[in-house]
């Protein structure tokens, strides 16, 4: 039957999600915040019955996070074995550069390994991948394929979609209530949040060039530099919570490591000037934020974290016992909005005496962090994994805790209309003609 049109689904929570996902393709995803006992659990459950059941077409797919799409080290190899499931199994190299370039990626990410890759360019490669399995598959089911992507680049979920429904194969798309898609009139009526006072702060720029040393094996990977520049003034006044926008790629997750120490500049310095402290010593949530419990359930993940406190809970302004108050603070919050909402969305907040839903996990990891009183927490992409509503009270309710201790909150985000009302300041990155990556404040 000739495929006509993009079917698309939409959700309140992240897990009802991921069952709709595994009915329609097979393929499980083990559960990641109830500890490592349930997700090998899953797995090995999912071993055991592959095969056994049949479903009626094979699918490409793109999973609630790209990587998880993604077993080789680098793209070529990615769409290598891609291409060879095509009955002529004959491709070039240069096939590879023009699969590349279909999706607005350099020749250079070839060989560049995946986990060095932005959330953005994970998500277009597996457009490429999809692209390369579309000789051999009946369909694709895609999840979220617009949110990790600048507005710009929506397109090259469009062509891909455009090639499949040409083929007459299924294109089926899971979106999360409120999320971007492209030619799909979203009726958003965004709920007013209170003032926010802020906390002020200065970014301190002064030509930061960070060094990627060539990669030798597997593949050969040449070496790169990338540079920061402010034009004019080399300090930003900001004032929390700031919005961090530019196209995928550009340098905004490598500049949010700078700013946490986790990735040293070889030349020039930033630093985060703010109430509570001056330096590189900013707490970072990623993009998957799933991934930093280590393996641990929500609740082992906190009494691990803490572990070295042990003697000191019982005190009321022990981390701990913050961290467990910014938490039940903001799930108080958050369960009054829903209360006073739509029974649709209390599946993503789950049970309050069970924590095991993302959103809960986001709670607990920021909690942990806000209780620490770092001068600059970032949140990469918070609204991943939560449909509109709930991710525009759950920042706010995390922004007015980050006010009471002083913590500046910097928001890593393509939604920037997702935070109408809520954003106090814009930071901007843009890719210049000389390769430089320019640093500018932008109006709200």
């Amino acid at each position: 039957m000739m495929a006509s049109k993009v079917e698309i689904s939409k959700f309140y929570s992240f897990e009802e999600r991921a069952l709709c996902f595994q009915d329609k393709t097979g393929i499980c995803l083990p559960r990641m915040t109830f500890g490592k006992g349930k997700f090998f659990s899953d797995l090995i459950g999912w071993m055991n019955d592959y095969g056994k059941k049949t479903y009626a077409i094979t699918l490409a797919h793109v999973l609630p996070n790209p990587a998880h799409g993604l077993s080789f080290p680098n793209a070529a190899d990615v769409l290598s074995s891609a291409l060879s499931l095509s009955p002529t199994h004959s491709h070039s190299e240069a096939d590879i550069h023009r699969l590349l370039n279909n999706f607005g990626l350099p020749e250079d990410k070839a060989t560049q390994p995946i986990v060095s890759l932005s959330g953005g360019e994970l998500l277009l490669l597996n457009f490429a991948k999809a692209m390369a399995m579309l000789p051999v598959v009946n369909g694709i089911v895609a999840c979220s394929p617009c949110h990790w992507l600048s507005k710009e680049r929506y397109k090259y979920w469009v062509s891909l979609a455009d090639a499949y429904i040409q083929a007459g194969k299924s294109v089926d798309v899971l979106l999360l209530d409120g999320e971007p898609f492209p030619n799909n009139s979203i009726n958003v009526n965004d709920d007013l949040v209170p003032e926010l006072a802020g906390v002020k702060w200065n970014l301190q720029v002064n030509e930061p060039e960070i060094l990627f040393d060539e990669i030798q094996f597997p593949t050969y990977h040449p070496k790169s530099v990338m540079k920061y520049s402010v034009q004019n003034e080399r300090m930003i006044k900001l004032n929390s919570p700031t919005l961090f926008t530019g196209d995928n790629g550009v340098g905004k997750s490598v500049f949010s490591k700078i700013l946490s120490g986790i990735i040293k500049t070889s030349k020039g310095k930033v630093n985060i000037i703010a109430p509570n402290g001056k330096g590189n010593n900013a707490r970072l949530l990623f993009q998957d934020s799933i991934a930093q419990l280590f393996g641990k359930s929500i609740d082992d993940h906190h009494d691990w974290v803490f572990r070295f406190e042990r003697d000191k809970r019982h005190g009321s302004q022990s981390i701990y016992q913050v961290a467990l108050s910014i938490y039940s603070k903001i799930d108080a919050f958050m369960r009054e909005y829903v209360k006073s909402y739509l029974d649709d969305l209390v599946p993503a907040l789950g049970k309050q005496s069970e924590h095991n839903t993302l959103l809960q996990a986001k709670m607990s990891l920021i909690a942990e962090r806000l209780a620490s009183r770092p001068p600059l927490l970032i949140l990469d992409e918070p609204g991943w994994g939560l449909s509109r509503s709930i991710a525009r009270q759950f920042i706010w309710a995390v922004c007015q805790q980050a006010n009471i201790y002083n913590v500046a909150i910097l928001l890593i985000s393509h939604q920037s209309d997702c935070w109408k009302g809520i954003i106090k300041s814009h930071l901007h990155l843009t890719k210049m003609d000389n390769g430089n990556i320019k640093i500018e404040e932008k109006d709200i």
